[in-house]
């Protein structure tokens, strides 16, 4: 018996130690693969980052020109590195010809070698990767190779340090804190480590765990190899810190109530044999006692009652016990590992698990030969509801709405979520036939639009949502995840375009529209830092054609001696909110030509009409910035004429009101462009301040011809007689349409008829040559 249980005692504590140990190696290892995980992201985001700059190093032709002519670079290549690193988006950047000479190193001449440039040169293919200057830096890169006219002139490497912004990261992320080093040593550390970190041995090969105790507090450090591109083993580490003193206290708790249980139940056991022992020999002692009592003529029987609640009840309730603690730390490590791919507001799949998805996806439509489409949903005005009823509720519409979206789906079919207010559902196994599956994808989008559409009741507010949905199917040849959604993006950014709660497909010549814009968007935010807009002059004239004064309008010149029309860049500008610049440009540049024009007699008496954007003129800073460049110029505000479009009358706020009655208080003279052409009313003729009226061109072009344009000339000409008004008529163009206009009582004229726009000095050479006519006339006999 006694052999038995110690048999039983050894299997029991062996089985206790085993179940110990596996604790703690699980809870190492989901260390190590959830800060893995993360470091991978964390690399991946930076190398996204970088990507998304390859426009501003493939089409800096001023780089690439230096580069192809064999000239110093430094000039053009300082821009785009103070650019990056600017937009914390690379520390360094290195330019390489196409022999693989470093034509520009941003951090000096270092003369090392970069594989990642030499691998682009090569194969002519972007390259992102590791690189480490040993004992100084370690950073993530991407190498660009530049073509021109199907040939490479070089590579451009961006460069960014892993010390800053990754490391820091990753030690927000886990709570604790990150360094990272090489053989000589720690090349980072976010925060200074109680530990010794210097390299007494080999860098780890591969991620591991370590534990270690300092001063009665226990930590965990797992090492992650970085392996430079093209090196063969890894050079570096990154070593990650978190304090895992109460995580240990626990387990220790764990163990020892562990080893205490096995104990009690060997306690048990052995009780339990020992009583089991004792009650198979009692009934025998019992009975010949009994035996004796009877022939002795006594004949009592006692009942008796036995139990072993009470000891069973206490193991299971230990028992539970240590089950439970185990279960925690279990659901804890188990909650990481899901948000590494779940959202966490919504409990949709984040991006990293969407785009495993949408690569099985393409796999899968290749090999079927049936379409999958990708929609790339973005909520209609979301940031007004967050800014109006704040954050929570915007995350209340989120949670509601990613219910909706999986409800309206098909079982094999995902939505996820990007962030923000963006959301990407996934259908697959649609249709072979391409017009099909379209079809089938624009109902599926449509019902996610209803869904939006529905009334949603946050707070005791009912809100109503729209959206704008951007579509892409495919197979359409050599698909990657990261263009498929760049193709459903633009594709909703179209839909957007139409006032969004739309659904547009994605177009190739869609996407060359919209990178036109961008590019156009960029060119302009450029060039409005270099000041490279001016204006034009467009001389405003009397029936005898003597020049009243003149219209500014903004001209955008080229180096190659062209000119971008201001009826590309203009409506770009009003969507993008670039107007605004573009106005106080155009106001500076008028005021300084006016007070330039001062005691000049030709000139000084001439106006320069300015046109402000409606966005601008309910602007509450608009007072502070005119009085501002008046008194910067000089200028005098009653030659200062601010035409207002038509368009503000859809929305004549009182602060716009307040904005032209200041204005007009200055000395300003107000003029209501395109008169006649969307918002007319007297009541609006009545309440704005208004000095003068322009008669907009689409009424005069057809003047002789149409006589509903003639009977609105003579209209709108008799309501400025009416009210005191000055009346101009634009875009005057022959003979026939001026004497039209002098017969109806318009006096004041502007068209090519007789003048075009033109730069400032030609403005003032013709107002020269006009008055030196004019005393030539005097003087004659």
């Amino acid at each position: 018996m006694f052999a038995g249980l110690l048999v039983l005692a050894g299997t029991l504590a062996l089985g206790t130690h085993l179940a110990v140990d596996q604790a703690e190696q699980r809870l190492d290892r989901l260390g190590v693969d959830g800060q893995s995980a993360a470091w991978r992201q964390t690399l991946e985001n930076e190398w996204q980052r970088m990507r998304a700059e390859v426009p501003s190093v493939t089409r800096n032709d001023a780089l690439i020109g230096a580069m192809r002519a064999d000239r110093g670079i430094q000039n053009y290549a300082d821009p785009l590195y103070n650019r990056l690193r600017a937009g914390e988006i690379a520390d360094r950047i290195v330019v390489l010809d196409a022999q693989g000479t470093v034509r520009y190193d941003s951090d000096g001449s270092r003369g090392e070698r970069v594989p990642l440039a030499a691998a682009a040169l090569a194969d002519g293919r972007f390259h992102e990767g590791l690189h480490h200057v040993p004992g100084e830096r370690f950073y993530a890169g991407l190498a660009v190779p530049v073509y021109r006219s199907g040939n490479p002139i070089g590579s451009v490497v961006q460069l960014r340090d892993l010390s800053t912004s990754a490391l820091e990261s990753m030690a927000d992320a886990i709570g604790g804190r990150a360094a990272l080093l090489d053989e000589r040593g720690p090349l980072a550390l976010t925060a200074p480590f109680a530990m010794d970190l210097s390299v007494g041995r080999r860098l780890h090969e591969q991620p591991a765990a370590v534990r270690v105790d300092l001063d009665g507090r226990h930590s965990q450090l797992v090492y992650l190899p970085l392996t430079p591109y093209a090196a063969e083993r890894p050079t570096a580490n990154v070593v990650l810190a978190r304090d895992l003193t109460e995580s240990v206290a626990t387990q220790k708790l764990i163990n020892l109530t562990t080893y205490t249980v096995a104990f009690l139940v060997l306690l048990v056991i052995a009780g339990g044999l020992y009583l089991w022992l004792g009650r198979t020999l009692k009934p025998m002692r019992e009975a010949v006692q009994t035996l004796d009592r009877i022939g002795h003529g006594e004949f009592s029987t006692e009942l008796r009652a036995d139990s072993r609640i009470r000891e069973i009840a206490r193991l299971q309730e230990v028992t539970q016990t240590m089950a439970q603690r185990l279960g925690r730390i279990l659901e804890v490590e188990e909650e990481n590992a899901r948000l590494a791919f779940r959202d966490a507001l919504t409990d949709l799949p984040n991006r990293r698990l969407l785009l495993e998805h949408l690569e099985h996806a393409i796999h899968t439509v290749n090999r079927t030969g049936r379409h999958a489409a990708l929609l790339l949903i973005d909520l209609d005005n979301f940031k007004t509801l967050n800014d109006t009823c704040g954050h929570s509720a915007g995350d209340r519409l989120l949670q509601t709405l990613a219910r909706r979206f999986t409800d309206r789906l098909r079982d094999q079919d995902i939505v996820a979520r990007l962030g923000g207010d963006e959301f990407v559902a996934l259908l697959e196994e649609l249709s072979s036939d391409r017009s099909q599956a379209g079809a089938d994808a624009r109902r599926i989008a449509e019902q996610l639009l209803r869904a939006m559409r529905e009334p949603v009741v946050i707070d005791e507010i009912e809100h109503v949502m729209s959206g704008s949905i951007g579509i892409t199917l495919f197979p359409r040849g050599f698909d990657t995840a990261e263009e498929l959604l760049k193709q459903a993006d633009f594709a909703m950014y179209q839909a957007k375009h139409q006032r969004g709660n739309a659904v547009r497909f994605y177009d190739p010549e869609m996407q060359r529209t919209l990178l036109r814009e961008a590019e156009l968007e960029r060119s302009l935010r450029q060039a409005l830092e270099r000041d490279e807009l001016v204006i034009h002059l467009q001389p405003q004239v009397d029936s005898h054609g003597h020049i009243l004064g003149g219209e500014a309008l903004m001209r955008w010149p080229q180096a190659d001696g062209g000119w971008i029309s201001p009826g590309e860049f203009i409506p770009m500008a009003e969507n993008t909110g670039q107007i605004l610049d573009i106005g106080r440009v155009a106001l500076l540049q008028a005021c300084q030509v006016l007070a330039r024009w001062q005691g000049q007699p030709e000139l000084e008496t001439l106006p320069i009409s300015v046109n402000l954007s409606p966005h601008h003129l309910r602007q509450r800073r608009l007072m502070d910035e005119v009085t501002s460049v008046l008194e910067q110029t000089a200028a005098p505000a009653e030659r200062l004429h601010v035409e207002v479009t038509e368009s503000v009358m859809a929305d004549a706020s009182p602060q716009l009101i307040a904005n032209l009655e200041a204005l007009q208080a200055l000395g300003v003279v107000l003029a209501l462009d395109d008169f006649g052409t969307g918002y007319s009313s007297l009541s609006y003729l009545k309440r704005l301040p208004l000095d003068m009226l322009k008669i907009d061109r689409s009424f005069v072009q057809d003047i002789e011809h149409d006589a509903d344009d003639a009977n609105i000339v003579a209209t709108i000409t008799a309501i400025a007689h009416n009210m005191g008004l000055l009346l101009i008529a634009e875009g005057v163009e022959n003979e026939i349409q001026r004497d039209f206009l002098v017969r109806h009582g318009c006096n004041r004229f502007q068209g090519y008829l007789y003048h075009h726009a033109m730069p400032v000095a030609d403005f003032e050479a013709v107002v020269h040559r006009e008055q030196g006519s004019a005393g030539k006339n005097l003087d004659a006999p």
